[in-house]
């Protein structure tokens, strides 16, 4: 007997839904995490990463790829995303805060899909002025 045939559809569903599921169990699990810890605990923690409580309870409820969009534009722009975490990690920090509270993610990932080299997001993105100057160093630097 012949095993049943699936679909590119129903294929790329069952993918998206199982990412989808990922992407809850890591949300769950970061916030399960914080929610273990007393305050004074969740202040150092936010303290070490240069965050405030607050923020760092916020990005733990949009999960580990809230800032996705981030390193995809980096990615786009050919800028390593590691490097500038290490060299500049207040920069990241605050690059990272800023892109997992925008309103424009959507439109972002959208751009980035289909006209990643427009310089159509520098109107909607709250990065867009800190990530030109790190390509302006990083060109200066070849």
């Amino acid at each position: 007997m012949l095993a049943p045939q699936t679909s590119p559809m129903s294929k790329s569903l069952v993918t998206a839904v199982r990412d989808w599921m990922r992407h809850r169990r890591l949300i769950r699990q970061c916030n399960a995490g914080l929610d273990a810890c007393d305050n004074d605990e969740i202040a150092r923690i936010a303290h070490d990463v240069g965050l405030s409580a607050s923020e760092l309870r916020h990005m733990a409820k949009r999960g580990p790829d809230a800032a996705k969009e981030l390193l995809d534009r980096m990615a786009a722009l050919h800028l390593d995303a590691h490097a500038v975490a290490e060299n500049e990690p207040a920069a990241m920090r605050d690059m990272q805060r800023l892109c997992t509270n925008c309103i424009d993610k959507k439109r972002c990932q959208r751009d980035l899909v289909l006209t990643p080299n427009s310089p159509v997001w520098h109107h909607y993105c709250p990065n867009a002025d800190t990530l030109e100057e790190l390509r302006q160093e990083a060109a200066n630097d070849r």
